[in-house]
């Protein structure tokens, strides 16, 4: 069975998550981890009084995470779910879990108003733009819709672009989705004979799903991709981020601003892989 890890710190947004999570994988045989993290700082580990402080909130997190529980259980039945709560730093103890559970998603509520991506904090950027296990995050005022479009965007004329195809795959055909393809070229790129064969072999990866292609037109990335994802209603939308790549940059105030739709939808971050398949 596949596990799916949802973070919380009890926030709104964490429990709208989390509800988003129950009814997304509601059809499938995965189970539900849900996980919350007290985090301090590594430097206080060897602090014996600072510890023993930490012990009565700790206690108090420990009864919120089987409240949790106790409501996925009575409004969610049918959801397989069980919980952790571990201390330590956020992405050091969120990658150990990842790692010993195999889990498949890793799934995080961002609160704030998100009238800007800059309200996402530290930790859900790292764990976003670090983990290599594909990493949901959903705006805290977005509740679940059936997904029936979801966006990739990407460079698909870099010839390094590993594409993690099978996670695409997955995601479209258990949600059904119709599948869209953005092109997110810079103008001034040259596109040479390797680019136009980088192009094709992502084109024939994905053939079998039938996506359809988009390639704008455009001085601003982001600006571009938001206006492609609200004229099309694209209820999820897929990237690939790399640290200080496009996708760390968007968290800068001075690429947020004017990005409407792009804090609306759920964004799920996928990574590079080996090969294409």
């Amino acid at each position: 069975m596949a596990t799916i890890i949802v973070v919380t710190n009890f926030s709104d947004a964490s429990r709208n998550a989390l509800e988003y999570s129950c009814n997304f994988m509601a059809h499938s045989k995965s189970e539900l981890l849900l996980l919350s993290i007290y985090s301090f700082s590594a430097t206080l580990s060897s602090d014996a009084m600072a510890m023993a402080a930490m012990s009565e909130t700790i206690a108090t997190d420990a009864q919120k995470l089987q409240e949790e529980v106790t409501w996925v259980k009575t409004n969610h039945p049918s959801v397989s779910i069980r919980s952790e709560l571990v201390s330590g730093v956020f992405l050091e103890e969120l990658r150990r879990k990842v790692i010993e559970e195999d889990a498949h998603m890793v799934i995080m509520g961002a609160g704030g108003t998100y009238s800007e991506l800059l309200s996402w904090d530290v930790n859900i950027v790292d764990a976003f733009v670090d983990l290599k296990t594909p990493v949901l995050v959903v705006p805290g005022h977005v509740r679940y819709r059936p997904v029936k479009k979801i966006a990739f965007a990407c460079n698909y004329f870099r010839k390094n672009l590993q594409a993690p195809v099978a996670m695409i795959r997955r995601m479209v055909q258990y949600t059904g989705a119709a599948l869209y393809v953005i092109n997110v070229v810079s103008p001034a790129e040259i596109i040479d004979e390797v680019a136009v064969s980088s192009k094709k072999v992502l084109q024939d990866s994905l053939a079998d799903l039938s996506p359809s292609y988009f390639e704008p037109a455009f001085e601003n990335i982001f600006e571009a991709i938001d206006g492609f994802t609200e004229a099309e209603n694209i209820d999820l939308l897929m990237v690939i981020p790399t640290r200080h790549g496009l996708w760390y940059r968007i968290f800068q105030q001075s690429h947020t601003k004017g990005l409407v739709y792009l804090n609306h939808i759920p964004v799920l971050s996928l990574h590079q892989v080996t090969d294409f398949i």
